[in-house]
């Protein structure tokens, strides 16, 4: 029988995909800037990450930190990229979309999902889901548009059981529902009691240096959280 359990990693880098179905992990979420909570990747990088590993991966298309609200040069920038991503091997995007008022940008996100489908492309709506407006009317849609996942905190900045439980039941097995936000080996336990078995964490670490001008430091991927988290999550 198939573990149902699905762990996802966000990275940006080539070298931090590399292995990581070894330590248990099943998809990578791959993205620029991932301070900011994730932007596209380039081409270039899209590449290097699927040559890297053989885990499937799926991209993020976000043009810009800060609220998910496009413009139409934004919207056809999303798409633009979009074509051009779907070159790289990924298996799938990484979208959401709002109007101004919040609610969700129903005549975007089909343009996104028809487009994607027509590259044999999954597709994951990602935290917008959080803060838009009657999000039980959104999950029904994204359920009609055939997004595959969605990904949430619950509601709340860092995952919450309880709000996560709730959606769970509006989605009646229709959607995968996937937890995000400050996921760790301590909290997964209680994702899991509340019915979660998909888990995205960011697994990195900063490695400083004496370096006067700030240049030496790098991100180093966190094997050791990465690691506890696959343990908790397959318990």
């Amino acid at each position: 029988m198939a573990d149902p359990i699905e762990i996802e990693i966000a990275l940006e880098e080539a070298r931090h995909a590399e292995g990581l179905h070894a330590l248990g992990v099943d998809r990578i979420e791959l993205c620029e800037n991932l301070a900011e909570g994730g932007l596209t990747p380039s081409f270039g990088r899209a590449r290097e990450v699927v040559a890297a590993t053989p885990l499937p991966v799926y991209a993020m298309l976000r043009p810009r930190a800060g609220n998910f609200h496009y413009s139409s040069s934004e919207q056809h920038q999303m798409l633009l990229d979009l074509e051009m991503l779907s070159k790289t091997g990924i298996r799938g995007v990484v979208v959401g979309a709002l109007t101004e008022e919040g609610n969700l940008d129903e005549r975007f996100m089909t343009l996104v999902t028809n487009k994607a489908k027509q590259h044999n492309l999954g597709i994951t709506f990602h935290r917008a889901f959080d803060v838009c407006k009657d999000s039980q009317a959104v999950l029904h849609t994204l359920v009609k548009l055939g997004v595959e996942r969605i990904l949430t905190s619950g509601f709340q900045p860092k995952v919450d059981a309880q709000g996560l439980a709730k959606i769970l039941r509006w989605a009646s097995g229709r959607i995968q529902i996937q937890a995000g936000s400050g996921v760790h080996s301590e909290v997964v336990p209680g994702l899991k009691e509340a019915g979660i078995i998909a888990f995205h964490c960011t697994a990195r670490k900063w490695s400083a240096s004496d370096n006067t001008f700030g240049f030496e430091g790098e991100w180093k991927r966190d094997e050791d959280k990465i690691k506890a988290l696959v343990t908790a999550a397959r318990a």
